[in-house]
């Protein structure tokens, strides 16, 4: 019967093992996640001059992206020293942060729903937020120029960057001369259009991440419970020990 129970011991250990394994692994790959998220935040806050306006309450875009990207950090970085260590406070914490961050994701996506925010309200608060690098990219990329187009500059002060204007080549009989000539349809439409087409990529991204949250989640109480039958068989064969020493010397 001990033998028996021995057996279903390490069985257990060794499942317990390799779960720790796959939860250090997705652990490891929510921490990647935040950083880039939290890098690409804090590139964008550096070379904007909406980090003047941080403080304000008003960057809702940034604040959201900031929270998910901190979330991600934090809860991979738990669930990393969690899966390496096997100890049930640290692992309690981290299905807590799981919880959480599932909770506010839920949350965000009904807020999203119950203000009936449209993917334009979300664009136009993005390029807003978003510093001139990132708008140079979706510029070059989409062959436009700022988010309704460049009519946007005519009673502001920005500077229209160079990525707003295609430079033609212009062949004479003697040389050759180049003209820039600005960009007059604007990204708006653009950034739209390619959501659309690609919603299938990112919706499948953005399921897979929820998937890998919820993973942790049941891998990280499935550990727990394997965890505390590990510590309960142990104390009952501490206790045991004494009584089977007492029995040998009485024979």
């Amino acid at each position: 019967m001990n033998l028996k129970r021995l057996n279903m011991f390490s069985m257990e250990n060794k499942l317990v093992g390799w779960l720790r394994h796959v939860l250090t692994g997705v652990s490891v790959l929510l921490f990647i996640v935040g950083c880039c998220v939290l890098g690409y935040m804090g590139w964008v806050l550096a070379t904007s001059i909406t980090v003047s306006r941080f403080l304000s309450g008003t960057l809702i875009f940034t604040y959201s992206v900031l929270g998910v990207g901190f979330l991600f950090f934090l809860a991979g970085l738990v669930g990393w020293m969690a899966g390496a260590t096997e100890v049930l406070c640290i692992l309690r914490l981290y299905l807590t942060l799981l919880i959480l961050a599932v909770s506010a994701e839920i949350g965000g996506l009904l807020a999203l729903n119950i203000l009936q925010t449209r993917i334009d309200d979300i664009l136009i608060n993005g390029w807003a937020e978003v510093n001139q690098g990132t708008r140079n990219i979706v510029q070059n990329s989409f062959n436009c120029c700022g988010f309704y187009g460049p009519k946007e500059f005519a009673y502001t002060n920005y500077p229209i960057s160079n990525s707003c204007y295609d430079t033609i080549q212009e062949v004479n009989s003697e040389n050759f001369n180049s003209a820039q000539q600005l960009k007059q349809s604007g990204c708006g439409a653009p950034l739209k259009f390619w959501l659309n087409d690609n919603k299938a990529i990112w919706c499948s991204i953005l399921a897979a991440i929820g998937g890998l949250q919820l993973m942790c989640i049941i891998l990280c109480i499935h550990i727990i419970h394997k965890l505390k039958d590990k510590a309960g068989y142990k104390r009952t064969s501490e206790k045991k020990r004494p009584n089977d020493e007492k029995g040998a010397y009485s024979l």
